[in-house]
């Protein structure tokens, strides 16, 4: 594929993140209340739940413009240039057993791809279990952490970290292929702008969430997904499992049919797709 160029004069540096202006477009939302911003830090999850376990209340935000030592799911690192893209952590306390903690992280899904549709015309998928992608190419991806307490959640800490203002280049080092907002778009985003978004539609859909409104949020993760009815490989460090995508059902398992037609359960793995 033929790489996207675009005028040197659309290509211009993005705003600082400014916690008084994003702060200033939540209005009263329930994350305006404690929102840290740090300009860097070792990692906003690593930040959140070090703040959970001292008892910062919920709808605490923790930003950062730089990280040191990002973190992504099983223990890889995760890379991003400073002050172009955004890496937030949001700390919640829902009184969710653990089976429920999975519609958080659909939550904050498509509160994000909602949001970026809206400013920026970008459509992006999911892809299984947490990353956010638009065609080939990986755009985001989200980690959920949690802490269980008789069976309640004492917190939950979701963090994610999307590409917005970097331009992707040939030599990165990057595990797979990446994209951003810029990228796709050849124009530069207001962060600010958009987090205020993506954390006003979340606070909408947590709202719903706890009143027990959450078949929403299933059907339209499944809806978005880039895997359901495509042949994959799920590879985990015991073994890899070929089929079908089926569906990812409420707890965030992948329902896979093998080829003797038996449904399988996922709960975790990564997922090769053949394109």
């Amino acid at each position: 594929m033929r790489q996207k160029i675009f005028p040197k004069s659309i290509i211009s540096s993005s705003e600082a993140l400014n916690r008084q202006a994003i702060i200033n477009r939540l209005g009263e939302s329930i994350f305006s209340r404690n929102l840290i911003l740090y300009q860097t830090i070792d990692s906003t999850n690593i930040a959140a739940k070090d703040l959970a376990i001292k008892g910062a209340p919920e709808g605490t935000v923790v930003i950062t413009e730089e990280q040191s030592a990002g973190k992504g799911r099983l223990d890889r690192k995760w890379l991003s240039q400073s002050h172009k893209n955004l890496m937030f952590t949001i700390l919640l306390r829902p009184p969710f057993g653990a089976d429920h903690i999975f519609v958080l992280t659909m939550m904050l899904a498509l509160s994000s791809i909602d949001e970026a549709k809206v400013m920026t015309g970008v459509d992006i998928k999911i892809k299984w279990p947490n990353d956010l992608y638009v065609g080939r190419k990986k755009l985001g991806g989200i980690l959920t952490e949690f802490s269980m307490k008789d069976g309640v959640a004492e917190y939950v800490i979701i963090g994610l970290g999307l590409n917005v203002n970097w331009m992707p280049g040939d030599n990165d080092g990057l595990i797979y292929p990446a994209t951003s907002i810029l990228a796709e778009t050849g124009r530069t985003t207001s962060r600010n702008e958009l987090l205020a978004g993506m954390l006003k539609r979340f606070d909408t859909s947590y709202k719903m969430a706890l009143s027990g409104e959450t078949g929403f949020f299933h059907s339209r993760w499944n809806e978005l997904s880039l895997v359901i009815g495509q042949e994959v490989e799920i590879i985990s460090p015991e073994e890899i499992i070929k089929g079908r995508a089926i569906s990812i059902d409420k707890t965030g398992a992948l329902i896979l049919e093998n080829n003797s037609g038996e449904e399988i359960t996922i709960l975790s793995g990564d997922v090769s797709l053949r394109f």
